[in-house]
């Protein structure tokens, strides 16, 4: 499984999970995981949104988010 931090602010954290899936094998569960933190920056609500993409749907993703 791979991890990441995309954003931790005192706000909210946005992580985001990558787990391959064992079959078919180019298939990968992918985690947005939004956390949102109170004053004390305990999280009081979280919020995971799972997406079934291919190896090639998760390039198409990176290269949408980076060209304009």
């Amino acid at each position: 499984m791979k991890e990441f931090l995309i954003k931790d602010d005192s706000a909210f954290k946005l992580r985001v999970q990558v787990k391959p899936c064992f079959v078919p094998k180019d298939l990968n569960a992918v985690y947005f995981v939004q956390e949102v933190l109170g004053e004390d920056e305990e999280i009081v609500h979280s919020s995971t949104y799972e997406f079934f993409l291919t190896n090639e749907e998760i390039a198409k993703l990176c290269e949408g988010l980076t060209n304009e």
